[in-house]
């Protein structure tokens, strides 16, 4: 090889040796590829920009639905309560309700058997008793009547 063989020009018209034109391309591949890394990093901070923005609208779509699903279950929640209550409270009166009338029955078995027991030894019941006071209202009636103070005649003076 010859000098001039090993000699280019470039756009300058000046000549360069193969040696320089390699290095100068080797440098530009080198500058090619730390490009290629900045638009990469770049177009990798504008994704990522957007991943973040894309998942603060997810985060907030999420609370927003998490806060939708609470207040709903908040809401079953006291339908539930007051359903119970309600059902206690119906429970409670249907055993005051039953309670009473048991009650009630037992007084008047028991009261019905008492006069019937009364009745079988002879003890006046409550008719009997009711006619006695009567008849003694009556009488004392006729009492008051009685003893009622006879109205005084005036005296008249005797003359002598």
């Amino acid at each position: 090889m010859t000098a001039a063989s090993a000699e280019t020009r470039d756009s300058d018209s000046k000549p360069r040796s193969v040696v320089e034109s390699a290095v100068e391309t080797a440098h530009k591949v080198a500058l090619a590829g730390a490009g290629v890394a900045g638009e990469a990093a770049d177009v990798g901070a504008k994704v990522f920009d957007r991943l973040v923005a894309r998942g603060e609208k997810v985060e907030s779509q999420g609370r927003e639905s998490l806060g939708n699903l609470r207040h709903k279950a908040e809401e079953k929640v006291q339908q539930v309560r007051s359903a119970a209550e309600k059902g206690i409270e119906q429970t409670k009166s249907k055993a005051r309700s039953g309670f009473e009338q048991t009650k009630t029955k037992a007084r008047t078995g028991i009261d019905e058997h008492l006069e019937r027991r009364l009745e079988k030894l002879g003890v006046p019941g409550k008719a009997d008793l009711e006619a006695v006071v009567e008849r003694l209202s009556a009488i004392e009636a006729r009492l008051d009547a009685l003893e009622k103070p006879k109205p005084r005649r005036r005296a008249t003076k005797k003359k002598e």
